[in-house]
């Protein structure tokens, strides 16, 4: 937790050394006023494109995970590739592999959302707390972006 904290303040302080050096070039305080309202923009749409395909994969079921591979090496720990398999309404069984996602132990149940008319389309279902952290950041990030350019 300590690690991951420090490597969040480095993170912000290399952001905003970042942000000062565009807001000192002519071009660069252009860059900034377009890019922090995209972003705010852009925020709400990382949650509506996962309730999009929340709703393109409407059938849940419980997977095993099989194998899990990586080695973690990003403060947040989700560098791992998952192997997990589920059953589907119709009995068959389907294995999916999927990068980008927190550790678990080979055994270890989790929710898989899939769709009925095609069940080899499927992911795992997380919830929705990664979207939301993600639009956050990307909201702050804009917010931010945006107060720099109109100071």
């Amino acid at each position: 937790m300590r690690r991951r904290a420090v490597v969040l303040a480095i993170a912000a302080a290399a952001a905003w050394a970042a942000l000062y050096l565009l807001d000192l070039a002519p071009a660069g305080r252009a860059v900034l006023l377009v890019a922090g309202p995209v972003l705010l923009v852009a925020a709400p749409l990382i949650v509506v494109a996962d309730a999009a395909a929340r709703r393109r994969t409407p059938a849940r079921a419980t997977g095993t995970v099989l194998a899990c591979e990586g080695e973690g090496v990003e403060p947040s720990g989700w560098e791992y590739t998952l192997t997990v398999r589920f059953t589907s309404a119709d009995g068959r069984d389907h294995v999916i592999t999927e990068s980008g996602r927190p550790r678990r132990r080979p055994s270890d149940r989790m929710t898989v959302r899939y769709d009925l008319r095609d069940p080899a389309r499927a992911r795992l279902d997380l919830g929705t707390a990664p979207a939301w952290t993600a639009a956050a950041v990307v909201l702050l990030t804009g917010a931010a972006v945006t107060w720099f350019a109109a100071r």
